[in-house]
C-alpha cells in the first residue's frame, strides 16, 4: 500500500489581512510610538488592541487580522486577548458598528456598597 503526500500550502490560512487594513492599523501604530517607542513585541499586545479601538472606537476582524500581521502573532492569540477583557468591543463580522461610546457601571456587591446604583 502506497501513501501520497498532499503538496505544501502556499500561503497563509484563514483570514489574510487586506492591504487596507495593515495600512491604517500600521498608521495608528506609528502614530503611537512618538512617545512610547518601540510596539511590536508579544509583550505589546494588550497596548496596541487599545491604540487601535481608541483610534477606531471598536475592534473588527479586520483590524485584529491586520494587527497579528503587523505583530508577526497568530490571529487565535489576538483574538482570545480581546475577547477576553471586558474593555474591548469586538464587532461581529457583517454587523453594524457599535457606539462610538460606551459607558460601563460595575455591578457587584461591593461597587453597589460604594454607590454603583447612584452612578446607573
Amino acid at each position: 500500500m502506497r501513501f501520497s503526500r498532499k503538496p505544501a500550502r502556499r500561503g497563509a490560512k484563514g483570514r489574510v489581512a487586506t492591504p487596507e487594513s495593515r495600512a491604517e492599523v500600521r498608521a495608528i501604530l506609528d502614530g503611537a510610538t512618538e512617545d512610547s517607542g518601540e510596539w511590536q513585541g508579544r509583550e505589546f499586545l494588550v497596548e496596541n488592541l487599545h491604540r487601535v479601538q481608541d483610534a477606531v472606537g471598536f475592534l473588527s476582524a479586520a483590524h485584529l487580522t491586520a494587527l497579528a500581521a503587523e505583530m508577526r502573532i497568530s490571529m487565535a492569540e489576538v483574538y482570545e486577548v480581546a475577547t477576553f477583557y471586558h474593555h474591548f468591543t469586538v464587532a461581529k463580522e457583517g454587523a453594524a458598528p457599535p457606539p462610538r461610546l460606551t459607558v460601563r457601571v460595575c455591578d457587584s456587591l461591593s461597587c453597589e456598597l460604594a454607590g454603583a446604583n447612584r452612578i446607573l
